[in-house]
């Protein structure tokens, strides 16, 4: 499972918080198989004031990197959705062609952008 942003986020939350405890509990109930990409890494990281942060926070999931694959995969995506107007910004466009690239579901609530990628499996938690 690739793990969005948003996820990242409540996840590292105060405990206690709603979000954090749904978080949480949809991580131990699902697969050992923890990836995020490199773009959720990105945004994850813009919220930290230093990187031994992100690194104890994200240390768990294996960052997938965007390659020659995943570009083109965001280059069909753009293809197909920019001229159906169905636009779900650039970010998105790279996490969700990541998951699409290596064959994994997204985990996100996220459903207005990741909900208009034909083929991407999007799980919410």
């Amino acid at each position: 499972m690739l793990f969005d942003t948003e996820f990242l986020i409540h996840l590292t939350r105060k405990p206690g918080s709603s979000w954090q405890g749904r978080a949480t509990a949809y991580l131990a109930a699902h697969s050992p198989d923890l990836y995020t990409s490199r773009v959720c890494w990105m945004e994850f990281a813009a919220g930290r004031e230093h990187r031994d942060e992100v690194d104890r926070d994200l240390g768990r999931f294996a960052v997938l990197e965007v390659d020659e694959s995943v570009a083109w995969q965001a280059s069909r995506l753009a293809r197909t959705l920019g001229p159906a107007g169905l636009h779900i910004g650039d970010n998105d466009l790279w996490i969700a062609a990541t998951a699409l690239n290596f064959g994994l579901p997204v985990v996100s609530n996220n459903k207005k952008h990741f909900g208009r990628v034909p083929g991407l499996d999007l799980r919410s938690y």
